[in-house]
């Protein structure tokens, strides 16, 4: 039996799932960015008289994008612990 044929195609599916996880992980950034720049606008964004946002709409995009990136910063923290079969920590909540 020829191991090294086998070596090389386990490669080059090693090599096409992780091409089609970076595609999917830049596809979900993506629709997470444009989710939140529109949630963010909606929220904020309340006059259209100036070329420039105004302090307080500027303030709260500011806020709003804050607060998107501390919840998915502990989103991921939290799916991190859940996701380690040796954190037994996360499944006493």
């Amino acid at each position: 039996m020829d191991t090294t044929g086998a070596a090389a195609g386990d490669e080059e599916d090693q090599a096409r799932m992780a091409a089609i996880t970076d595609g999917l992980q830049t596809r979900d950034a993506m629709r997470l960015y444009n989710w939140m720049s529109q949630r963010c606008f909606s929220d904020c964004v309340v006059s259209f008289y100036r070329r420039a946002l105004g302090k307080r709409e500027e303030e709260c995009v500011r806020a709003c994008v804050r607060k998107y990136l501390l919840l998915s910063t502990a989103s991921a923290a939290r799916f991190a612990d859940l996701a380690d079969p040796s954190s037994a920590a996360a499944f006493d909540d």
